[in-house]
C-alpha cells in the first residue's frame, strides 16, 4: 500500500494568545504537538504496531498519547483487553463499501492511511490537519477523510480541543453502522489509559454501570491517571448541529467514552457526497463537578444556542406530583422507586394521564412483557365522557408487526406513520429488557427514536398541545416505564394572515377579482379571461407551516408558496393544488418548472384524494428546508424532499385563467413560535429565543 506524508520542519511556530505551539516530527511516523514546551498530543500518521501484537492490528491516523493538564497520559493504545482500541479515533465495526462488508473497528478489510499532515493557525489556536484515505486491502481508495484538531491555548482550568472530521465517499456508497444489537457502538471513541478512581458523568448525572444506546448531550470520564498527583478528565461534547443530535453513547468504566453515531441504524454517504462529524473535548483539572456542564453551556452559547435540558423534569422521580396524574379506564397502575407499572386484562384501553405538553422532548425507558401492546400518548385529550384518551400515540408493539416507535392517532385517524417499509426501525425493540425511547415535538415536526434508531420523522399540525399519558392496551398487557425525563421547549400558535374584513397585506395581480364577502375571501375568474390571477401576500417565507380553510365550488385554484414573480402564469414555483374535478387536491405542481411532482405520472392512480365537495376543507402545508408536506383534511397527500426547489419566496392564491371558477377561503393562518420557544438542539425558534 502506498502512502504519502508531508515531511514537517523540525519546528513550526503558531502564534497564539500568549501561547507558543510547536510541532515536532517523531520516530515511527508520529508527530508531537507542544504548547510552550509542554506536550499536548501525538498524532500517529504512520503505521503503529505494539511489540508482540499480531500484524493485523497495525493501525494509523489517530491521536495517542493525549496529555492532561499535569502532563499525564490520558489515553491508551493496544490495551490487553481490546487490542484494536486506539487513543482518540474514529471507526465503525459494521461498514459497507458498495455491497462489500468491511470492519473499520477491528481493522478488517479497510485501513485509514495518511496522505498529509499540516499545521495551520486560526484565532490563536493551533490547527492540526490530517488528510487521510480510507483504503481497501487491495489498495483501492474508497473514501477520503480530512480531520482538523483545533487546539486552544490552555488555561488555569484546562484546555479545549475542537475536532471535526469530513468524510467524502468515492465511486461507491459508504454505509456506516454501529455494532450489532444490543450495543450499537461505533464512531468517535476515546480509550483511556491506566488510572484509579474513575467516574463517568453525563448531563443526566453520574452513571453507575456501563451504558449503550442512550443519548447524552455530553459525557465525562474523570480519574487520577498514572503519573498524576491529582484527578483530571475529559468531557466529550457532540456538535449540536450533527445528525440525530444527541448521538447514542458507549460508556465503559474500564475506559471508554464513545459517541456511537449512527448506532444501530445506518447512514449512507452517497458517491461523491460528504458528511462532517464534529465534537469538542474539554480536558480539565480536577473531577468533572460543574466544569463539564459549564463547558457544554459555553459551547452552546458560542453557537447562539441555549441548553434546554438544563431544566429537564423527572416525572416519575423527584418531580412526581400525584395530584397532576389521573387514571382513565379500568387498568391497574402503581409507582414504586420511580418505575410506573400498568397492567390488566381489560375490555378497552386505559391510560395514566399526566401533564400538558406543547413543544417538548421526552426521554424514557420502557419494558413490555411479551404479548403486550401499549403506547405513549402525547398532545392528547381525555374524551368528553372521561372514558378514553384521543390523539397522538407513539406505539409500543411486541408483535411480529414490530411498529414500536410508529405514530398512531388514537380514536381519530388511525395510523399516521406505520413502520412497514422501514426494516431498520422495526428491528429497534429488544425483547425482555429495558428499551429507550425519545420523542421530540417542535411545532408540526414529530420525531421518535427507539434505542437510538430513528423511527418517525413526520410533520403533522393537527394538535399543538395536549396531555401526556401511558397506555395499557385492551386485552392482556403488562408494561413498565421509568426514567421519564421531560423538557418543555415552548409552544407554537396560529397567527391569522387574513383579518376577515380587508385584504391588508395582500396584493391582487393579473386576471380575475378578489372580494371579502361576509368575512370570506372570494376569488372569481371568467372563462373568457386567459390571464391567471393571484392574490400575493407581502411576506417572504422560507420555512413555514400554513393552514387554511377553503371551498372550491367550481374551477381550478391553488396555494403557491416560495414563489417568485414572473413567467407566463405570473409566478414561478410550487403550487399545492385545489381542484375538486381532477382528484389531485393537495398535490404539488411546479409552475414554470417540472410541472407535476405529486402525484407523478406513475403515482396518479395511487394518489389519495381527501377533498370534500361542497364542504369546507382544511389544507396544511409545511416547508422545512427541502422537505415539503401537505395534508388535506388530516390526510397526508404529499411528502417529498426536493433539493432543487426554491427555499424562500412569496405566498400566493391562484385564479386559473380560461376557466369559469370560484374559490373561497374562510381562514388563512401561519404557525409561529411563541416568545422563548426553542428547538431541542438549543436553537431559538422565536426571534427572542
Amino acid at each position: 500500500m502506498h502512502r504519502v506524508s508531508v515531511i514537517l520542519p523540525l519546528l513550526m511556530l503558531v502564534p497564539g494568545a500568549g501561547a507558543e505551539f510547536t510541532l515536532h516530527p517523531q520516530e515511527g511516523g508520529r508527530t508531537l504537538l507542544q504548547e510552550d514546551g509542554r506536550p499536548v498530543l501525538v498524532y500517529n500518521q504512520g503505521d503503529q504496531l505494539a511489540e508482540g501484537a499480531s500484524p493485523d492490528r497495525t493501525r494509523s491516523c489517530y491521536v495517542h498519547p493525549l496529555y492532561g493538564p499535569h502532563g499525564e497520559i490520558l489515553t491508551d493504545d493496544f490495551p490487553a483487553d481490546h487490542l484494536h482500541h486506539r487513543g482518540v479515533s474514529m471507526m465503525w465495526p459494521r461498514m459497507k463499501v458498495g455491497d462489500r462488508p468491511v470492519d473499520h473497528w477491528h481493522i478488517d478489510g479497510i485501513r485509514t492511511l495518511n496522505e498529509r499532515v499540516a499545521m495551520e493557525h486560526e484565532d490563536g489556536n493551533a490547527i492540526l490537519v490530517a488528510e487521510n484515505a480510507w483504503t481497501l486491502d487491495d489498495g483501492t481508495v474508497v473514501a477520503r477523510e480530512t480531520t482538523r484538531w483545533a487546539v486552544h491555548p490552555s488555561t488555569d482550568w484546562g484546555r479545549t480541543i475542537d475536532v471535526s472530521a469530513t468524510i467524502t465517499a468515492g465511486a461507491e456508497p459508504i454505509t456506516l453502522q454501529g455494532a450489532a444489537p444490543p450495543k450499537g457502538y461505533g464512531g468517535h471513541l476515546i480509550r483511556f489509559g491506566p488510572r484509579t478512581g474513575e467516574v463517568i458523568t453525563t448531563d443526566q448525572g453520574v452513571i453507575d454501570g456501563d451504558r449503550d444506546r442512550l443519548p447524552f448531550r455530553w459525557a465525562d470520564y474523570s480519574a487520577t491517571f498514572k503519573g498524576a498527583h491529582a484527578a483530571s478528565g475529559i468531557t466529550m461534547i457532540p456538535d449540536p448541529a450533527g445528525e440525530d443530535y444527541p448521538p447514542s453513547w458507549q460508556l465503559r468504566h474500564y475506559g471508554i467514552l464513545g459517541m456511537s453515531w449512527p448506532g444501530l441504524g445506518q447512514y449512507v454517504i452517497e458517491p461523491g457526497e460528504s458528511i462532517t462529524r464534529s465534537y469538542r473535548l474539554w480536558i480539565h483539572r480536577g473531577p468533572a463537578a460543574g466544569s463539564a456542564c459549564t463547558a457544554w453551556s459555553n459551547w452552546m452559547r458560542e453557537q447562539g444556542r441555549s441548553t434546554p435540558t438544563a431544566h429537564r423534569m423527572m416525572l416519575l422521580g423527584e418531580d412526581f406530583e400525584p395530584t397532576s396524574w389521573s387514571r382513565v379506564g379500568t387498568a391497574s397502575y402503581e409507582i414504586a422507586d420511580g418505575t410506573l407499572r400498568g397492567w390488566g386484562q381489560e375490555p378497552r384501553n386505559s391510560f395514566f394521564a399526566g401533564p400538558t405538553l406543547a413543544d417538548f422532548e421526552l426521554e424514557l425507558e420502557f419494558k413490555p412483557e411479551p404479548g403486550s401492546n401499549s403506547g405513549i400518548q402525547v398532545r392528547s385529550m381525555v374524551t368528553e365522557d372521561g372514558l378514553a384518551v384521543r390523539g397522538y400515540q407513539v406505539e409500543i408493539d411486541t408483535t411480529d408487526r414490530a411498529w414500536t416507535g410508529g405514530l398512531y392517532d388514537e380514536l381519530r385517524r388511525g395510523w399516521l406513520e406505520p413502520l412497514d417499509d422501514d426494516p431498520v426501525a422495526r428491528s429497534a425493540l429488544m425483547p425482555d429488557r429495558w428499551n429507550h425511547m425519545r420523542i421530540i415535538m417542535e411545532g408540526p415536526h414529530v420525531r421518535t427514536w427507539v434505542n437510538g434508531i430513528p423511527c418517525v420523522d413526520a410533520y403533522d399540525a393537527t394538535d399543538l398541545e395536549g396531555i401526556l399519558a401511558f397506555q395499557v392496551h385492551g386485552g392482556s398487557c403488562d408494561m413498565q416505564w421509568r426514567n421519564v425525563a421531560l423538557t418543555h421547549l415552548g409552544r407554537h400558535a396560529w397567527r391569522p394572515l387574513l383579518d376577515g374584513t380587508t385584504m391588508k397585506g395582500w396584493t391582487p395581480s393579473g386576471g380575475g377579482t378578489w372580494t371579502i364577502e361576509d368575512g370570506i375571501l372570494v376569488g372569481r375568474q371568467q372563462a373568457d379571461d386567459p390571464e391567471h390571477g393571484h392574490l400575493i401576500h407581502e411576506q417572504t417565507l422560507d420555512d413555514f407551516t400554513l393552514r387554511f380553510e377553503f371551498m372550491s365550488p367550481r374551477g381550478n385554484s391553488g396555494a403557491y408558496f416560495r414563489v417568485d414573480r414572473g413567467g407566463r402564469a405570473g409566478v414561478l414555483g410550487f403550487q399545492a393544488e385545489i381542484d375538486g374535478r381532477s382528484g389531485k387536491t393537495g398535490g404539488l405542481y411546479e409552475t414554470g418548472g417540472r410541472q407535476w411532482m405529486v402525484p407523478s405520472q406513475d403515482e396518479t392512480e395511487a394518489f389519495v384524494d381527501a377533498y370534500r365537495p361542497d364542504q369546507w376543507n382544511t389544507m396544511t402545508i409545511t416547508a422545512d428546508g427541502p422537505r415539503i408536506v401537505v395534508h388535506v383534511n388530516g390526510t397526508k397527500t404529499a411528502d417529498i424532499v426536493d433539493e432543487q426547489g426554491r427555499r424562500s419566496g412569496l405566498l400566493a392564491l391562484q385564479l386559473h385563467g380560461n376557466e369559469d371558477m370560484e374559490v373561497r377561503f374562510r381562514s388563512i393562518e401561519l404557525l409561529v413560535p411563541e416568545a422563548g420557544t426553542m428547538f431541542a438542539d438549543g436553537r431559538p425558534a422565536s426571534p427572542d429565543g
